[in-house]
């Protein structure tokens, strides 16, 4: 795969981040293969990006930061990775993870082009000590990406999401990020 660019997502991208989240979010659940904990097709997934969150400091709560990752001429976003800091003070010096490949740009580097990204931003960032990530039990790519590029697993929510007649654990994974 030749490397795709990757870079913050600014304003002007809304529009083509949305077309992309569209796109993502419609893969989940298809051949039972779920990496989102919505219903296909239901009303509880992903809602629009608030970009005044894109603006916030590290130490204001709620703040993010996102990097995309742009098809080869520039006209399509097909990855994503976010930073999310979280809803209270006392919790600033965690940041939570969140990534998502579209499924033809999967397996291909991509993901661990995508993680290096942020996992740099969190090292570089001095208010930042973990980054935290959950992960379908299933998913044992990601988990062993995630596992080599530094992240221990804590535990698992067992029966966590009921997606369907299906029941999906989830996996809580953590990096500290000062080591």
């Amino acid at each position: 795969m030749s490397k795709l660019a990757i870079s913050p997502l600014g304003v002007q991208d809304i529009v083509l981040f949305d077309q992309h989240m569209q796109r993502h979010v419609a893969e989940s659940g298809r051949g039972d293969y779920h990496f989102m904990p919505f219903e296909p097709d239901g009303s509880e997934g992903p809602k629009s990006l608030d970009a005044s969150k894109l603006a916030l400091k590290l130490t204001d709560k709620s703040w993010q930061r996102w990097w995309v990752a742009r098809s080869a001429d520039g006209q399509k976003i097909v990855g994503h990775i976010d930073l999310k800091g979280g809803e209270l003070k006392t919790q600033l010096h965690r940041c939570e993870l969140g990534v998502g490949i579209e499924r033809e740009w999967r397996s291909q580097g991509l993901g661990k082009n995508l993680m290096q990204v942020a996992i740099r931003f969190c090292r570089l960032a001095p208010s930042i000590d973990w980054l935290d990530l959950n992960v379908f039990a299933h998913n044992k790519n990601a988990r062993a990406l995630y596992a080599n590029l530094g992240f221990v697993e804590l535990g698992t929510y067992v029966d966590r999401f009921r997606i369907g007649a299906g029941s999906i654990d989830d996996v809580i994974m953590v990096l500290d990020v000062r080591a």
